[in-house]
């Protein structure tokens, strides 16, 4: 706590150009200029949206359910690296609260909700790493020391504000940080900045139906009445007419008092193309997330031959980048520099889940490895999740006859013996 009361006040004599804090979760208040409405005429909550919601998920599952492997590159190629203790930590459990599905799940909803997501490292007397904590991105700021005033020149620091143990100081070598749209390399920037006016069209057009729905599809009325018309009674007259419509009443004969004259107001939504623009929105937030239409099931430009190669783009187009940026981050911060240089060790996801083409495309690629000698059938069997039958880690030449590689040429031996 001593070192953190340093750092407030000294940072308070500090010009902006040598000390720079960066908030990683403005206020609605503050974003309110992006909304250009007002907070409470929507929910705060951009998941509300239905497209919001959906994309939100599509992006997080896509990230949790891959397989992450920590893999050591040898002489006789790339392993698993089993052995090490963050094989298992990041495959299982990465603390005693959360699993990997989740833990991933919730590091990728921080990244794109707030822009930000923060791992920080448990570790043990010796200074290995025992455990991952995923940070709440909104407790988090992000401070620049341009002058060296802690330890060392352009240092970047995170002051994290715990709940109960109170503001807590970690050092860049201490944090795993995730970034989402970063323009200067230090923080993230939501998408939901971006595209807020954009959700709160949808947000808007989902409360008109709503209020259509309660009505019971009805369009709004006019009454005339002659007489006297004060507050009182317009609000009088309002709510008679609001009790006797409403979806309860959808259907049922209405009465009207001999001193009104009723008129209904037609208002189509086919008319002011309330639908097609209701779909432009959905496209809007979807290409914001860099989701492909058939993923919301939005199937108008999509058939059964081309799905497969849709999801392929979905991959190239909108996750290689993301798992680039969560590998490249993990080397520099999880492992240390022998493990990467000397010993070879690196993280990669597993998107075979997302490449695999059909069994008939598997299988004839399958046949092309097994009779060029690059693939050995136990390989074959392994990736499709069937057991290992002994012998069959050897590779083949096919040539008529297909033997094992290291049998090739004893068919021309005299005898079946040595040449010589």
């Amino acid at each position: 706590m001593g070192v953190i009361s340093k750092i407030k006040n000294t940072f308070k004599n500090q010009s902006t150009s040598e000390v720079e804090t960066i908030g990683t979760n403005p206020t609605l208040e503050q974003l309110e200029s992006f909304f250009h409405t007002s907070i409470e005429e929507i929910s705060n909550s951009k998941l509300t949206s239905a497209s919001y919601y959906a994309c939100m998920q599509i992006r997080c599952n896509a990230i949790a359910k891959l397989p992450i492997k920590l893999m050591q590159e040898t002489e006789k190629g790339a392993n698993k690296a089993v052995d090490h203790n963050l094989y298992k930590l990041l495959k299982k459990r990465p603390n005693p609260f959360t699993n990997a599905h989740d833990f991933l799940w919730a590091t990728e909803f921080q990244r794109l909700e707030h822009g930000n997501s923060f791992w920080v490292m448990g570790n043990d007397i010796k200074g290995n790493i025992t455990a991952l904590y995923l940070l709440d991105s909104t407790r988090v700021q992000i401070i620049v020391d341009n002058t060296g005033i802690l330890d060392k020149k352009n240092a970047v620091y995170y002051l994290y504000s715990d709940s109960k143990k109170g503001e807590l100081l970690y050092t860049s070598d201490n944090i795993v940080h995730f970034k989402n749209f970063s323009m200067d390399g230090l923080k993230g920037t939501s998408i939901k900045k971006y595209i807020s006016d954009v959700i709160a069209n949808e947000q808007y057009s989902n409360k008109i139906l709503k209020d259509r729905y309660k009505n019971g599809l009805m369009d709004p009325i006019i009454v005339q009445y002659i007489g006297d018309l004060n507050d009182a009674k317009q609000q009088k007259i309002k709510k008679k007419f609001a009790d006797m419509g409403g979806a309860k009443n959808a259907g049922k004969v209405v009465p009207i008092p001999t001193d009104f004259k009723v008129e209904q107001l037609e208002t189509k939504l086919v008319n002011s193309q309330f639908f097609q623009l209701q779909g432009l929105t959905t496209r809007h937030i979807a290409n914001a997330f860099g989701v492909k239409g058939f993923q919301l099931n939005d199937m108008e430009k999509s058939t059964y031959n081309n799905i497969e190669q849709q999801n392929k783009a979905f991959y190239s187009d909108t996750l290689q980048n993301t798992l680039t940026t969560y590998e490249q981050e993990m080397d520099y911060k999880l492992l240390t520099e022998d493990e990467q240089d000397k010993e070879g060790y690196y993280w990669q996801f597993n998107v075979d889940s997302i490449l695999r083409s059909d069994l008939a495309s598997r299988t004839a690629s399958y046949v092309a490895g097994i009779n060029n000698s690059y693939m050995t059938i136990a390989e074959v069997r392994k990736k499709e999740n069937l057991s290992y039958i002994e012998g069959t880690d050897q590779l083949i030449v096919g040539n008529g006859a297909s033997i094992f590689l290291k049998d090739l040429g004893k068919q021309y031996d005299k005898g079946g013996g040595n040449s010589e």
